[in-house]
């Protein structure tokens, strides 16, 4: 069970178990569809969007803060993106990659594993780390966003 705040179309949107998708969010599938991976935190203000016939995929134990941008991109597992990024149509991104606050991606690029990219579009790659602890964060917050969320 996903904890879902704004309206999304259940038509063309999929969202996986243990998500948080908070008020003001705005997921727009205009043609191809969206799925979206399980314990994903999409917090308000975000703006996903998917106006191309391929299916936009989201993995799992991604965060995305207030204000994201992201359009038509393929999206790994535990990924993090901080406030008010914007990310192009035709990225791809792999997994435990963070792009920081403000940060512009433009079209089509790709970043692989362990990426980071700092405002205005500085990429910096680090070395590779254990997920396990992120994802288990991910799971805890999801956990406590949806009993507070169904008490209201």
């Amino acid at each position: 069970m996903s904890l879902i705040l704004s309206q999304i179309n259940k038509d063309n949107v999929k969202v996986g178990k243990g998500c948080c998708i908070a008020l003001g969010v705005q997921i727009i599938s205009e043609i191809g569809e969206i799925i979206i991976g399980d314990y994903t935190i999409i917090e308000e203000g975000c703006i996903i969007r998917n106006n191309h016939f391929k299916k936009m995929l989201i993995g799992s134990y991604n965060v995305f803060e207030i204000g994201c941008k992201v359009e038509n991109t393929n999206i790994g597992d535990c990924n993090v993106f901080e406030m008010r990024c914007m990310i192009e149509s035709g990225c791809t991104i792999e997994n435990n990659c963070r792009f920081g606050i403000n940060s512009r991606v433009p079209p089509k690029q790709n970043f692989p594993n362990f990426s980071r990219v700092y405002y205005p579009f500085n990429v910096l790659k680090v070395p590779p780390y254990d997920s396990s602890q992120h994802k288990e964060e991910i799971t805890e917050l999801c956990a406590a966003l949806f009993q507070i969320g169904s008490k209201k």
